[in-house]
């Protein structure tokens, strides 16, 4: 789509038209100063809406520099190149995340290019996204013989806390010490039940399914056959991309959870990225 008299350019795919030499090599170097002055604007919009300044962040600055020099190099803007989507070329930077947005445009200035933006429902939300703390602008020019336009990538990130096996399995413990606090139960940790869980945790891929989780109860209910004093057996497994939000569910009917097992097991997520499984054994008593 086109916004002004196409002084500016902002699209998921939009082919630039006016450029009928694109052998012509951009110019290579950053537009420092120009970065600089997108993200001042850029943070105070966020400021006055309310919300933190987003931190600048050098790896994302790379990235979003790398995919300008592209769109520049191939004409038009772009969120897709050969180099890949946004997902893709932070995959390969090897830059975890949370959450990752993007914007791209096509100016002949940075004020230009902020109003427009802002004036795109779309790209607004990007800015002003509140599961961001992190941002990286790349901006490159074509230079003359052509008319001066910038290449302008945003990308906005909330960074991903790279967070140890030790500490996921901490974190667990925590969480059933509180359940043990409120009364749901004396959560006793009981060796067959780790041992099970243990065992059963390398039997799951992170695309489990229901009727999986079923034989593996019913598997792990025969094998505790003899505590005889429980009368059932719940089971409950996590993929968590983010560990804080762990959570142990409590006794969902009438009963309290006597004892329980509990295994971590580290994966790599579809988009290559790390996860942990987590799978609790919870014997209830009535």
């Amino acid at each position: 789509m086109f916004s002004g008299s196409q002084d500016l350019f902002l699209a998921r795919e939009c082919r630039a038209t006016d450029f009928p030499n694109l052998s012509y090599t951009p110019n290579p170097n950053p537009e420092f100063a120009l970065e600089h002055e997108l993200l001042i604007l850029t943070n105070q919009y966020r400021i006055r809406h309310g919300l933190e300044a987003l931190t600048e962040d050098n790896a994302l600055t790379q990235i979003a520099r790398e995919h300008s020099q592209g769109m520049a190099q191939q004409g038009f803007i772009s969120h897709d190149q050969p180099s890949g989507n946004l997902k893709t070329r932070m995959n390969r930077a090897g830059y975890k995340y949370e959450a990752a947005r993007e914007n791209v445009a096509c100016a002949r200035t940075i004020t230009w290019a902020h109003k427009a933006l802002i004036a795109s429902p779309e790209h607004e939300e990007n800015m002003l996204a509140r599961d961001i703390t992190r941002v990286g602008i790349g901006i490159v020019q074509f230079p003359p013989p052509f008319l001066k336009r910038l290449y302008i990538t945003e990308i906005f990130a909330n960074p991903r806390s790279q967070y140890q096996l030790a500490t996921v399995q901490t974190l667990l413990e925590n969480r059933v010490n509180e359940l043990r606090q409120v009364g749901v139960g004396s959560f006793l940790p009981d060796p067959d039940f780790e041992k099970l869980a243990s065992r059963s945790i390398h039997s799951l891929n992170i695309h489990f399914n229901r009727e999986e989780l079923r034989s593996m109860l019913a598997a792990s209910a025969e094998e505790l056959h003899e505590k005889a004093d429980l009368s059932r057996l719940e089971i409950d497994v996590q993929l968590l991309r983010n560990p804080k939000n762990l959570s142990i569910p409590a006794s969902r009917r009438e009963g309290q959870a006597k004892v329980y097992g509990s295994a971590v097991r580290q994966v790599n997520d579809d988009q290559n990225q790390v996860a942990f499984l987590v799978l609790a054994l919870i014997g209830i008593t009535r």
